[in-house]
């Protein structure tokens, strides 16, 4: 119930940020949705600077998806795990749709603007082309139909504009490629039994189908035959398939190959034992291999070939092994490597966003409305066993980081909880034990800063396990608790020390492009893809409050120029909002009014209407300066990309951008457990300071920098939860540097006051 409260009160708060949007939204005519059957194809233009042999010599691409297989098992293909020896360039694929994880969200957004949303167990009504068929197609679209059409494809539409977080356009691959003359086939189902049903899948068909549901070329019917040594007794006729896709290959220039088998493998596996597993994995394994080898050995040199794993297996998916395999072989080329994109920035980590971008750019082509981004080569000879130890990593810390978070979230809402009721009650406790039990709540109370400082040491040691990184984090907790106290004698000084250490950290890191924030639990996470580069939510607030606490008791305590701060100050917001190293747009903006306000109250300066409107002006030229960085370097950050949106969608794109971030934030406050910081601290401000009113005067009397740096802090945390979608976890880890100092300072006054009465 209190998450409710929590969410409404949050709602009330960013309400009147959304006011002056939603009444441009009411206004414009693009607010109305409009039919993708109902508008033109897309074009996509030119893309000059397309620089592989495929695009210049007017090559082909073929892709072979081998659906649930994992990188291991595909090197058990052995033509396949031949030819990776030799060249080929791999990464692993995150799979993450709108709103969830499945096979038909991922093949639908390989084709799409962005993240599509589809409707769970909906029915994908893909048909051939007959007379009854083409005549229900063209009454539901108007349009004319192709040799294979989604009969549904208005409810597609429709669901993924209503229900969609991203309102992203389907089928623009094919648009762009049919557009520009090109011509796309597909082959291949993974049709198979459900409930005892014989079931049609072909949702492959989702990422190659044109925006209106056509596909003008393929074979998607009569390629199974029936056999009981395979599942469901179904095994693809390999024989036919090799006919087809010559035929196809011919007469297209894309031929997207949905091998079946694989995911009719994968599904049956709970009806099999070890062995009669093994047996049916090795026989399909053999097809497929001698399929793979006929294709390499049937295209042209300036062909591209990509194999991949369109989703995990059921049993990898479940361990959170969420990631696929992709591998793309340049048939000109005898390098191997790894591919990454800009999408991610991270080497060997590519989404499902890039491939369809990707394949435009196999052909010369691109689109400024696909927000992925085509894939980067990078040589390396132990590719796999790269990708392997990389996969290994981020599946240790996937899996362990909402352990840790909710420890540490636990750990610090209940320190706190404790310390504030042993202050508020300070004269229940006997004058023995007052001192004992202040002291120590007050050391506990120093984990709370301590704790994000440690994350962000961890990846350093560079741990492959989850008991390593457990293990990892608790030592270098205990060091710097140990060093701080070894350097510093009083309890402000440490809490400094924690604060500048983490700023300075952070500043080094984001300066580097962030491979420690990669790498942490408090992070983000490539196998959510949320976010994959740059400074993270959660250590965007910790940037704020740590930098304003650090320098605030570095001036309480030495006299350092005033001026100095300012320029460390700028240092930090360049790095950590640059779209090349930190990359938050949020944080930016956070950061900016947060740090000025902290400034001003540093040199006594009254803050007033005239100074709020330069603020504001100074804040928009910062983030038309850093978007003209991005687009102009082609960095292709998160700001490049919205304003490349808006320019081309319209004003409309702000208008849901910012309603997404209203709903996540909504969303954010009655699932995460980071709200139980802001909930604990707003509790303490009440208790601590309202209630008792001495106590403000106090710290704003013995602590007057730390005070100003304090209402800063507070700053900060009101503007990061209105500017940032996931403006809860900032606010909720800016706090912490607003809390932990109060609950200390009370708490030395609380036994100051004791050992004074005795």
């Amino acid at each position: 119930m209190y998450k409710k409260i929590i969410s409404f009160i949050i709602s009330f708060l960013i309400l009147f940020s959304s006011i002056g949007v939603s009444s441009i939204s009411n206004a414009s005519n693009k607010d109305k949705f409009v039919y993708s059957t109902l508008k033109d194809s897309a074009k996509g233009e030119i893309d000059n600077k397309a620089n592989s042999n495929t695009s210049k010599n007017n090559g082909k691409v073929i892709v072979i998806d081998l659906n649930r297989t994992s990188l291991e098992d595909m090197t058990k293909i052995s033509f396949l795990n031949k030819i990776m020896s030799k060249n080929g360039y791999l990464a692993l694929m995150n799979i993450r749709g709108d709103k969830g994880y499945d096979d038909v969200r991922n093949y639908a957004t390989f084709g799409a603007t962005g993240r599509v949303n589809i409707e769970d167990n909906i029915y994908l009504d893909f048909k051939e082309s007959s007379k009854e068929n083409d005549a229900i197609y063209k009454t539901n679209t108007g349009q004319n139909p192709g040799k294979i059409n989604l009969l549904n494809i208005n409810y597609i539409d429709l669901y993924n504009n209503q229900r969609g977080e991203y309102k992203s356009k389907i089928g623009y691959l094919a648009d762009i490629l049919i557009s520009n003359g090109k011509k796309v086939g597909v082959l291949g189902n993974s049709d198979y039994y459900k409930d005892g049903l014989y079931k049609n899948n072909t949702a492959f068909l989702l990422g190659l189908m044109d925006s209106k549901g056509r596909i003008f070329s393929g074979e998607i019917n009569n390629l199974n035959e029936n056999n009981t040594a395979y599942p469901y007794g179904i095994v693809t006729n390999y024989d036919k398939l090799k006919t087809l896709s010559k035929k196809l290959y011919d007469e297209n220039d894309l031929l997207f190959v949905n091998v079946g088998d694989t995911f009719r493998l994968d599904e049956y596996k709970d009806n099999l034992n070890d062995i009669t597993y093994r047996k049916m994995k090795k026989n399909i394994y053999a097809k497929i291999s001698r399929y793979i080898e006929e294709i390499y050995d049937m295209v042209d040199k300036n062909d591209t070939i990509y194999v991949i794993s369109s989703f995990p297996s059921n049993l990898d998916y479940a361990n959170n092994r969420r990631l696929s395999p992709i591998i793309r072989f340049d048939m000109s080329s005898t390098s191997k490597g790894i591919l990454k994109s800009n999408t991610t920035r991270r080497l060997g980590i590519v989404a499902n966003l890039d491939l369809g971008v990707d394949i435009l750019n196999r052909f010369g082509l691109k689109s400024k409305d696909m927000s992925g981004r085509y894939f980067v080569e990078q040589e390396k000879m132990d590719n796999i066993k790269y990708i392997k130890k990389e996969y290994k990593k981020i599946v240790a810390v996937s899996s362990i980081r909402m352990s840790i978070i909710n420890i540490y979230v636990s750990f610090i809402s209940i320190s706190w909880a404790i310390a504030a009721l042993a202050l508020w009650k300070k004269d229940k406790i006997s004058l023995k034990n007052r001192t004992i039990v202040l002291s120590l709540l007050k050391e506990l109370v120093k984990f709370g800063l301590i704790m994000p400082l440690a994350f962000l040491t961890a990846p350093i040691f560079n741990p492959t396990s989850e008991l390593q990184i457990a293990i990892i984090i608790a030592i270098v907790s205990l060091i710097y608790y140990v060093l701080a106290r070894k350097l510093f004698k009083d309890d402000i000084s440490q809490i400094g020390f924690y604060s500048l250490a983490m700023i300075l950290l952070i500043t080094i890191d984001s300066a580097m492009s962030t491979p420690l924030m990669k790498s942490n639990i408090m992070s983000y996470d490539a196998i959510i893809g949320a976010r994959y580069y740059g400074i993270g939510n959660e250590y965007e607030g910790v940037t704020i409050g740590s930098a304003i606490l650090g320098f605030a008791i570095l001036l309480e305590k030495k006299n350092i120029p005033k001026w100095l701060v300012g320029i460390i100050l700028s240092i930090i917001l360049f790095v950590s909002a640059s779209p090349s190293m930190g990359a938050n747009v949020g944080g930016a903006i956070s950061e900016f009014i947060a740090y000025i306000v902290f400034v001003l109250l540093i040199y006594n300066i009254s803050i007033n209407f005239r100074r709020i409107v330069i603020i504001i002006f100074s804040l928009v030229a910062l983030i038309g300066t850093f978007s003209f960085i991005d687009i102009a370097f082609g960095l292709q950050s998160h700001l490049g990309n919205f304003v490349e949106k808006v320019r081309t969608n319209g004003i409309m794109e702000i208008v849901n951008v910012f309603g997404r971030k209203i709903y996540m934030n909504i969303q954010l406050a009655q699932t995460t457990v980071w709200v139980n910081i802001l909930l604990i601290g707003l509790l303490i401000l009440i208790i601590m300071i309202i209630i008792p009113n001495k106590n403000i005067s106090f710290i704003k009397k013995k602590y007057n920098v730390i005070y100003k740096g304090f209402l800063a802090t507070i700053i900060g945390c009101v503007i990061t939860l209105i500017v940032n979608d996931s403006g809860i976890i900032a606010a909720a880890t800016d706090s912490i540097y607003l809390l932990i100092p109060i609950l200390i300072i009370l708490i030395n006054k609380g036994v100051k006051e004791k050992n004074v009465n005795r």
